[in-house]
């Protein structure tokens, strides 16, 4: 080895100091995991509900919320968005039951949304308080490409359903088991970017807009 990289190698050893054992290390791991506390951010001066509206309407997130007190009143609220947005009451449905059995009166629906389908609502299987997130689970009734191809998707979602941390949707999914699903799809505001001349763009690779119905 040559005294060059010899200098350049004990100047690397000399910046990081003394190493931890492997057993150290290990076992730092081991307390992390075991304590999740540790490694969570905490917000408990808000409840679940709070959190979860503060952080899908923050400015990074970009969503708007109605509150509704039962899933009958959903078809209402999203005539109500329809309405305020000046969109044509034409959209597209996610093809579940407790949407589909809902009185859709003065809206034309259908279930198969086009590449450029200005609207989609879809129920969402679970929500994160932590970072105002919605949680799609794929099925058959379920299809994943309604949560994309919408310039405006309408999620509807219940809030007994909204989880408190990211990790608490793992028992929800059914890893390594029949039912588990083809796709889980977490979904966190409205599609942006930043890569031109670094000014946010909305709707560059999926929804520009989403308006968020909480049936409490």
């Amino acid at each position: 080895m040559s005294v060059a990289r010899q200098t350049i190698f004990q100047a690397i050893r000399s910046a990081n100091g003394t190493q931890k054992p492997v057993e150290q290390v290990l076992a730092d791991a081991k307390a992390l995991i075991e304590e999740p506390s540790k490694r969570r951010p905490r917000f408990t001066q808000q409840s679940s509900l709070e959190r979860f509206i503060e952080k899908a309407t923050s400015e990074r997130v970009t969503a708007t919320v109605a509150q509704v007190s039962a899933l009958a009143d959903v078809p209402g609220a999203v005539a109500d968005y329809l309405q305020s947005a000046s969109l044509a009451p034409n959209i597209a449905v996610q093809p579940r039951a407790t949407l589909a059995r809902l009185d859709w009166s003065g809206i034309e629906i259908h279930h198969d949304p086009s590449a450029d389908e200005p609207v989609a609502v879809s129920i969402a299987d679970l929500a994160v308080a932590e970072t105002g997130s919605v949680v799609f689970l794929s099925a058959p009734d379920a299809p994943t490409l309604m949560n994309f191809l919408p310039l405006h998707h309408v999620v509807v979602v219940k809030s007994d359903l909204i989880q408190r941390h990211l990790e608490d949707v793992y028992p929800f999914v059914g890893a390594g088991q029949d039912n588990q699903p083809r796709n889980l799809t977490i979904v966190t505001g409205t599609s942006g970017t930043a890569d031109i001349e670094a000014k946010n763009i909305r709707g560059a690779h999926g929804p520009r807009y989403m308006h968020i119905i909480i049936v409490e």
